[in-house]
């Protein structure tokens, strides 16, 4: 906002007005801001024709006018500080966040497939054959070796995720494991038959 010592006759006329003041005198006298602001109650109830009120409301809408046009000096309350320590505070947390989602991410990855089981080497003298041997745990192991991966990851995931408890991510996590160790059980009891 302009400083009230700046305003042109037209910009005092103009405030005149805004306030409720007649304006005649002030523009016939070229009364700018800077000399608004050195006129004396006398010089408006005298020279300028103001009644001894009108000379009273003028200087209080003066008063006021000065005030909200005055540059507003704001002393530092440590708030600049505060907001580089949030800003830096928001940035190891983001960090810390991505960092979360990546092991999220590595924990949800499927487990690689079980190498595929060798054939026996051949016997160098003719024996009875062997009985077949078991590959992996079965179907029941499986799936029992399959549901304590899945609970230990599921909590880990559980524990790391807002709005979820490791037991829930336990249990969630022995309910995959079990059905994906089960059906690994499967396929290697399947695999066992055809040799």
């Amino acid at each position: 906002m302009k400083s009230v010592n700046e305003y042109s006759v037209e910009e005092v006329e103009n405030w005149l007005q805004a306030v409720g003041l007649p304006t005649e005198a002030f523009t016939e006298n070229v009364v700018d801001g800077d000399m608004l602001l050195s006129l004396t109650p006398e010089d408006l109830m005298g020279d300028l024709g103001l009644s001894k009120l009108q000379a009273k409301k003028l200087q209080s809408k003066l008063e006021f006018t000065k005030e909200i046009s005055e540059p507003v000096v704001v002393e530092d309350d440590g708030s600049a500080a505060m907001e580089a320590q949030l800003e830096g505070d928001n940035t190891r947390l983001k960090n810390e966040l991505a960092d979360l989602k990546a092991m999220e991410a590595a924990l949800a990855a499927p487990e690689p497939a079980p190498a595929p089981a060798r054939a026996p080497a051949p016997a160098p003298a003719p024996a009875p054959a062997p009985a077949p041997q078991r590959q992996g745990p079965g179907v029941v192991g499986g799936a029992a070796r399959g549901a304590a991966g899945g609970a230990v990851k599921g909590a880990i995931v559980g524990a790391i995720l807002p709005g979820m408890d490791a037991g829930d991510g336990a249990a969630a996590g022995a309910a995959v494991g079990a059905m994906s160790g089960g059906l690994r059980g499967a396929r290697n009891r399947r695999r066992a038959r055809r040799f």
